[in-house]
């Protein structure tokens, strides 16, 4: 029986340094690619976007008033935050898993269309998002995102989220919490 040995092959430096190299530009390559996905509505600091419950701010707080007799005590509402070019579409897809559980009033930067929603405010120089607390996204424009408001008119978590309808499954989550 004859013994053979193994051999440990150790890849030359120049080859180690290639795959780094490599590794390096494709890294780059995915975060400048990521970096140019932050849209203009988004958070100026990322780790303050959608941080709800997380919030450095006081909550609860006692919820403004947005429409006439909105929030209401006695049911949770939902306040949309919403500039006018996508307010419709956003209300239509919230109203449909929202509107069950909670009323929902929008507030709008500009004049703008936002059907199935119990009220509408258009308020352009943002008085009701600075009294709800919300940030100022990226683009400096008027804040988007959502507060969820308890049966006690309290709010209970506010986020800038450039998309509310497609985070609507987690509005039902908080909502569920109340």
């Amino acid at each position: 029986m004859s013994a053979e040995r193994a051999t440990l092959t150790v890849p030359p430096r120049r080859a180690l340094a290639t795959v780094w190299l490599v590794a390096a530009v494709a890294s780059a390559v995915l975060l400048t690619v990521a970096s140019r996905l932050e849209g203009g509505r988004d958070d100026v600091d990322q780790a303050e976007q959608r941080v709800g419950f997380l919030d450095e701010g006081p909550l609860p707080i006692p919820a403004p008033p947005v429409a006439s007799g909105l929030p209401a005590s006695g049911r949770p509402t939902v306040v949309l935050f919403l500039r006018p070019d996508d307010a419709d579409q956003e209300c239509r897809e919230v109203s449909r898993s929202v509107a069950a559980s909670a009323a929902i009033v929008a507030v709008l930067s500009g004049s703008g269309a936002c059907d199935e929603v119990a009220g509408v405010v258009v308020d352009p120089e943002g008085r009701t998002a600075a009294a709800y607390g919300m940030r100022v996204p990226a683009d400096g424009g008027p804040p988007v995102g959502y507060a969820v408001v308890d049966a006690q008119s309290r709010v209970r978590y506010r986020t800038l989220d450039p998309h509310p309808a497609a985070h609507s499954g987690e509005i039902m989550t908080v909502l569920a919490g109340l």
